[in-house]
């Protein structure tokens, strides 16, 4: 049994003067070498904690208890960032040439687009910035703080020295503590040392400080580290950068940040979009010199021109607002991120490993029934409920009239309550002296109770453990009753008791029922229809897992392993066995780290879900770490990637679902941008091939790639989920954004429909003016504007059509806008920005455009109908076509679903 120091409550009466609320910083030695009550005199604090009125004074001295002092906003370097990367350093390149070539009037338009696409990404950037950020302070470490003798939880970031907090297993130390008191306390230094091994933790006063380092103090809590057992009352003296945590996370803060899986794509695509409207440019340059005779500065002009139309400029700051939504939504659905990252990896999960209580059940456990062990004394039940409500750390709720703590002791204490036992009674006369506290790896719990001069051990836990503890054959016809009642899907807990020098006596099983969360069956075959795999690790019985497997409808039911059969197993025999469906009860916190690497390893990508501090390991080791919002331990949340808000395993299948629209809506827009980028060239190709004057003017395709394109390609970025998006296998983080299947269709189909629509504008145009094929341009050469106005109208009606035929679905629904307020949004101002750059005086002179008759502004309805006609015609053949397009293998059943859907 761990001893227990001396109980909080003796220590200091007075509350002393606070005085000034800046104090120096006492080294941890110098407190660890006073008693309790000078720990308390030398940070002018008080038993009962400070005032609020002096802890705000403290922190306007110290600042907020954060590890790193917050970077500076340096607004100019984000701008200028925004300014200077690969596409942006083509456009001044290109600006650079215009002037280089005696046009400065493209120059300067060059340049404007430049700083106001920089403007804009940047403020998107700011938001992207406010939305992770809003997301971190909902999932920030919070304190049991003492104020005024009132114990609230806060942000930590809120602590300042002198304040009082309380610490239970489960929980990170908020910042450099000193004890006042503890029981059973331990606590993993792991983030600070490496070592793995809880080391205890008390309230003894050293005799003399020595050479001793400051981590090997008995009463020193460091910021950072997890409390693995025990509860204790401590004393801050160290915040923020100044705490042992603060220091490191000063060097780390000296590290550049490596960018996400995502972002590294997506800066690849822009490295090879830039190179190849490099090479374009060079050779157009040649080309127009070639067989338009031109001198190098107009070839150089018109090289410009290629090379503008190449560089897709609103592609990044895109990217940034499409996660940033998407990791809002997710938030939304109950399952906000810790970093972002993890937006883009959650839709190409392969497998989740899922624990069984709280995220598969309710987590609403009671007391069924007690069955008494053979043997037992005729007031076994009564016993058991006394051993129950004195082997338990839950505590009275504040409100009163109910418990709080871990939902075990919770349900055993109205158990006991509900059978006469009064708790505060009981308890007060049997102090506890010693304990030992629960852990995963013994399953069982033990106290030793002072009572009438003599000692009473008390036990609970794992059945199989403590038979084990008590050294005794088990009672005879217990482990009939304990498969019976896991078959029944109880969980269940042997209670003992142990006279002064006596044998250990099982006194029975206590019953409890956690009833399955009535949403998860769907979940469960959502997931099977989506093609990911779940896995259930749990420390409960294999009988009671599957009774929970089968009310779920997983197949794992008839496939349910013990932990102890998995360490018998070498990784590839326990690969085969997690991949043929089976499920593994009886864990211990070193299994399921061993899972988790196992299927990573092999290639999976790895959901781990968690709630306590042996849970760390493994959440940390899956791609994905899941804790529990509302259960789980700050260890847990802080290791983890997603926070479930209610505790829900559906709520992880909807964060999968967004996870798959994200990576598809990104798709999306990427696709937009490229397809107006392929209409922008063809004109200039034209050009270079055909005697015929240039169809569209640089500044024109700046308009549509800075102006026209930008909020149609957001509206894509922000879709919502289509209902078929988990119906077809999920795809590797590895996958390029743009797939050989979409760059064909982007290029090939919806660039080539969008430039056909700009070049029929430009020459129906002519026709209108009495020109016929193969006739000279040259009687009309004063209509050249109007003409290349009306190539802007068609690529534009083109980029209407392409925005609905991005959108999954059938017809109807693509054109809904009730979905997606965006994709109204986005039209709306496309069309009214393309009437004002056509006829608002100055503007229309400013991008090279003329007024044309209204009539032809029916040429936008046309194109885009034209666009959504040959994207149905599509859908429509590949709907016929018993192979998937994509990949030219026959799809999968799952798949053909999905297919049918998104080809309507």
């Amino acid at each position: 049994m761990s001893r227990s120091s001396p109980p909080v409550a003796a220590v200091g009466q007075a509350r002393p003067s606070h005085g000034t609320c800046a104090q120096p910083r006492i080294r941890p030695l110098e407190l660890a070498a006073l008693p309790v009550e000078g720990r308390i005199q030398a940070l002018r604090s008080a038993p009962d904690g400070l005032t609020e009125a002096e802890a705000a004074r403290r922190r306007l001295a110290h600042g907020d208890n954060e590890l790193a002092p917050p970077r500076r906003s340096r607004p100019l370097r984000a701008l200028l960032a925004q300014l200077t990367h690969t596409l942006a350093l083509l456009l001044w390149l290109g600006a650079g040439l215009a002037f280089a070539a005696g046009a400065p009037e493209l120059g300067f338009a060059i340049v404007a687009v430049v700083v106001l696409n920089g403007a804009f990404a940047f403020i998107q950037e700011h938001r992207a910035e406010q939305v992770v950020s809003s997301l971190m302070r909902r999932v920030a470490v919070r304190a049991r703080v003492v104020r005024a003798g009132i114990e609230q939880r806060m942000p930590a970031r809120e602590l300042v020295p002198g304040d009082v907090v309380r610490l239970a297993a489960g929980e990170i130390v908020p910042a450099d503590c000193i004890l006042l008191g503890a029981d059973s306390l331990s606590i993993d230094l792991s983030m600070l040392t490496g070592e793995t091994v809880p080391v205890d933790r008390d309230a003894a006063t050293i005799d003399s400080p020595g050479r001793a380092g400051e981590l090997a103090l008995p009463s020193l809590l460091p910021s950072g580290a997890s409390v693995v057992t025990g509860a204790g009352e401590a004393l801050v003296f160290a915040t923020g950068a100044e705490s042992a945590a603060g220091k490191i996370a000063r060097l780390l803060e000296q590290g550049g940040r490596e960018g996400s899986l995502l972002e590294r794509q997506v800066a690849q695509l822009s490295h090879v979009t830039a190179a190849i409207a490099v090479i374009a440019g060079a050779a157009t340059l040649v080309l127009a010199q070639a067989f338009h005779r031109v001198g190098p500065l107009g070839a150089l002009t018109f090289a410009i021109g290629v090379i503008v139309a190449l560089v897709p400029e609103g592609l990044l700051p895109t990217l940034s607002v499409s996660l940033a939504i998407g990791a809002q939504r997710m938030a939304a659905r109950g399952a906000p991120v810790r970093r972002l990252s993890a937006v883009e990896v959650v839709g190409s999960v392969t497998t989740i490993c899922t624990d069984k209580t709280g995220t598969l059940t309710q987590n609403a456990l009671s007391v069924r029934g007690f069955i008494p062990a053979r043997g037992a004394p005729p007031d076994a039940e009564q016993a058991a409920r006394l051993a129950a409500a004195l082997c338990n750390n839950a505590r009275p709720a504040p409100a009163g009239g109910d418990y709080e703590g871990d939902p075990v002791d919770v349900a055993l204490a109205r158990w006991a309550a509900a059978g006469g036992v009064d708790l505060a009674e009981a308890r007060a006369r049997r102090p506890r002296i010693a304990d030992t506290a629960f852990d995963a790896r013994r399953r069982y719990m033990a106290v030793t109770c002072a009572e009438g001069g003599a000692t009473r051990d008390f036990v609970k836990g794992a059945p199989e453990a403590v038979v084990a503890l008590s050294g005794a054959p088990a009672p005879a016809g217990l482990d009939e009753a304990v498969v019976g009642a896991a078959e029944r899907g109880e969980r269940v807990l042997l209670l003992a008791v142990r006279e002064a020098g006596g044998p250990l006596t099982c006194l029975g099983l206590a019953c409890l029922h956690d009833p399955t969360r009535p949403e998860v069956p769907a979940a469960i075959a959502a997931c099977r229809r989506a093609g990911v795999r779940v896995v259930i690790l749990t420390g409960d019985h294999p009988a009671t897992a599957r009774a929970v497997a089968a009310a779920i409808g997983l197949d794992a039911a008839d496939r349910m392993v013990e932990g102890p059969e998995i360490d018998a197993m070498d990784d590839r025999a326990l690969l085969e066995l997690l991949q043929a469906g089976a499920s593994l009860a009886r864990t211990t916190p070193e299994q399921k780290l061993r899972v988790v690497q196992v299927l990573r390893r092999s290639g999976e990508v790895v959901v781990a879900t968690g709630d306590g501090v042996n849970d760390a390991p493994a959440l940390r080791a899956a791609d994905v770490g899941v804790a529990m919002g509302l259960r789980g331990t700050e260890v847990a949340k802080q290791a983890a990637d997603i926070i479930l808000s209610d505790d829900n395993f559906a709520t992880i299948v909807a964060a999968i679902e967004e996870g798959r629209a994200i990576k598809q809506n990104i798709r999306r827009f990427v696709s937009y941008v490229f397809t107006s980028n392929v209409a922008e060239l063809v004109p200039f190709l034209l050009y270079i091939f055909l005697p015929i004057p240039l169809p569209l003017a640089i500044v024109q395709v700046l308009a549509i790639d800075l102006g026209t394109d930008v909020l149609p390609a957001l509206a894509l970025g922000v879709e919502p989920a289509s209902p078929a998006t988990l119906h077809v296998p999920p795809e590797p983080p590895r996958k390029p954004i743009l797939t050989r299947a979409l760059a064909l269709r982007t290029f090939f189909l919806y660039g080539a429909v969008e430039a056909l629509l700009g070049v029929l504008a430009y020459f129906g145009f002519y026709w209108a003016h009495g020109w016929r094929p193969f006739d000279s341009l040259d009687p009309l050469r004063g209509l050249e504007r109007e003409a290349a106005t009306m190539t802007f109208v068609g690529i534009v009606a083109g980029q209407i059509g392409c925005l609905f035929a991005q959108r999954d679905g059938p017809l109807r629904k693509r054109l809904a806008f009730w979905s997606n307020p965006w994709v109204a949004a986005g039209l709306a101002i496309e069309v009214a920005l393309t009437i004002a750059l056509l006829y608002v005086p100055g503007l229309n002179r400013l991008f090279a455009m003329v007024p044309v008759g209204s009539a032809w502004l029916l040429w936008l309805l046309g194109g885009a109908a034209v666009m959504v006609l040959v994207d149905a015609l599509r859908r429509a053949t590949l709907a016929r076509c018993p192979a998937d397009s994509a990949s030219g293998r026959s799809a999968a059943p799952g798949q053909r679903e999905h297919l049918r859907h998104v080809r309507r």
